[in-house]
């Protein structure tokens, strides 16, 4: 079993390290990633059996910086734990579409930007908006978290997206929740990625901090269609906050 999950995230480093290196126009040291032999993305494609050593922070060091601009950037460590889950997911065989990365961080105040699409493929930003939180998980900043219904609050950790549907705030797409404790009631709760009017810089000015949900990651009504094209039908939506019980428990962070 360590020996597949060993191949599998060679396979991934080489993917990775493939198209930053198509990104950036010019060729990466294979040996400052690999600790034991010096190995071509080539036969890393091809091997079965060899275990390499993958020096997997300046991996993800090297993804980092491929993909975020000055304006752009999302905190580093939160970054960390997204792209832990993504593996561990795709490791799994839980995603059905491996090529995006969808980050909120709940950290940061509901005024800023918070929300992020990232193509692995091509390392890069599709989308960086702004995205609100449960009206019972604080004012501009959430503070509070819930798994329960009714209580229109915001869920942490790991979800798949699901299809897109119309509903009662028109073009929606499905999130089910693949934490049990923290998240997994989110289709019961019905929490869905939307849009709404209250997500808007003008909803900011006029209220000093943006609108607020039952507990949905809603998103301007300006994006909402093309980001849910994006990333409808099995790809990996990571809802962080530095919540203790959260990053001490979660199974998915633990792998």
């Amino acid at each position: 079993m360590r020996t597949v999950k060993n191949t599998i995230l060679i396979i991934l480093v080489a993917f990775f390290i493939s198209a930053y290196t198509y990104k950036m126009g010019e060729g990466i040291a294979l040996e400052s990633l690999i600790i034991k032999d010096s190995i071509s993305v080539a036969s890393l494609n091809s091997c079965n059996d060899v275990c390499v050593m993958v020096n997997s922070e300046q991996v993800v060091d090297s993804f980092y910086l491929g993909i975020f601009q000055s304006d752009q950037v999302l905190n580093k460590k939160v970054f960390n734990y997204a792209l832990k889950g993504y593996f561990y997911l795709l490791n799994q065989g839980t995603l059905l579409k491996k090529d995006t990365l969808t980050v909120i961080d709940y950290s940061l105040s509901s005024n800023q930007k918070r929300l992020w699409v990232i193509d692995l493929r091509h390392l890069k930003v599709l989308f960086h908006e702004l995205v609100a939180h449960g009206k019972n998980s604080g004012n501009e900043y959430a503070r509070s978290f819930s798994n329960t219904s009714n209580s229109f609050q915001t869920s942490l950790g790991f979800f798949l997206t699901g299809d897109i549907y119309t509903g009662k705030h028109e073009t929606s797409l499905r999130l089910f929740g693949i934490e049990n404790k923290f998240n997994g009631k989110a289709f019961e709760r019905g929490i869905v990625i939307h849009g709404a009017d209250y997500v808007s810089e003008s909803f900011i000015r006029s209220n000093q901090r943006l609108g607020r949900s039952q507990g949905c990651p809603a998103v301007s009504e300006k994006v909402i269609q093309h980001l849910v094209h994006t990333i409808s039908n099995g790809a990996c939506v990571f809802a962080y906050y530095p919540h203790k019980a959260y990053l001490k428990n979660s199974q998915v962070l633990k792998n």
